[in-house]
């Protein structure tokens, strides 16, 4: 069976004082982070880029056995639209470069716009430009994307197809790289992220990470309900339900 990694997209919410974070907070919420959770995905990497020293001391700080996913900045997702994006992506490969020279580095994530249909020589010519030796995981945001075409590609190029809880597309368990990456962006309306999963909807989840682990080494999840600190407390109860260690660092969030 695979290992599996599971964490919140982002850590530094104001709203996560007084339940995730101590009342008078912490200086350092990402250290604090890092005391429950083996791994976090970087979400403000999409709206802008972190400085190199910046990313190199979220390395110092965070335990030996940590580790990180980020996102894909908009640049390349959302304003080129994956087209000469040489520039913008030299740009990303060396913020994160800190993190992937410690060892901490777990995959990149490349979330897609709605208003981006799939197109096949578009999409394989960004994936061609990807390193080869660089861990990348798709999110798909508009139905043609399911096309089985795009799947191949996915295959080909050993990238990973992002399996996504949230409102507009429906749960797809597949396996298109040696790592499975998975994202709960929750059901809430009018905005997905204000929501908080029951424990029935958590359980849900169990037999599709241990179907995921016995397919891959590795599997990455990622709670984005972050409104209330929903995420990091629904994140800590699937990993419970789910029968899964805490990192040996660990400290429970109490809800």
């Amino acid at each position: 069976m695979g290992t599996i990694w599971l964490g919140t997209s982002g850590w530094d919410y104001p709203e996560w004082v007084g339940r995730v974070y101590p009342p008078r907070d912490v200086s350092d919420r990402l250290g604090f982070y890092a005391q429950r959770f083996a791994i976090v995905e970087v979400n403000s990497s999409f709206y802008r880029l972190p400085r190199v020293d910046v990313v190199a001391s979220w390395a110092r700080r965070t335990p030996k056995g940590f580790r990180f996913a980020a996102k894909f900045p908009q640049t390349i997702t959302h304003e080129r639209r994956l087209e000469r994006t040489g520039e913008e992506l030299a740009r990303f490969l060396a913020a994160i470069q800190p993190l992937r020279d410690a060892g901490k580095f777990a995959a990149a994530l490349v979330q897609l716009p709605p208003s981006l249909t799939f197109e096949p020589r578009r999409t394989r010519a960004f994936y061609e430009s990807l390193p080869v030796d660089l861990p990348v995981a798709v999110e798909f945001r508009e139905e043609s994307w399911l096309d089985p075409a795009s799947f191949d590609l996915l295959r080909e190029f050993h990238l990973a197809y992002v399996i996504i809880d949230e409102p507009v597309l429906p749960v797809r368990v597949e396996v298109t790289a040696p790592f499975a990456y998975v994202r709960w962006h929750g059901h809430g309306h009018p905005t997905w992220y204000d929501y908080t999963y029951s424990t029935a909807e958590l359980a849900s989840w169990v037999p599709r990470l241990a179907q995921l682990s016995a397919q891959v080494d590795t599997v990455y999840g990622f709670f984005n309900n972050h409104f209330r600190g929903d995420a990091a407390v629904n994140c800590e109860r699937l990993r419970e339900s789910a029968g899964m260690s805490a990192p040996s660092w660990s400290r429970r969030i109490d809800a």
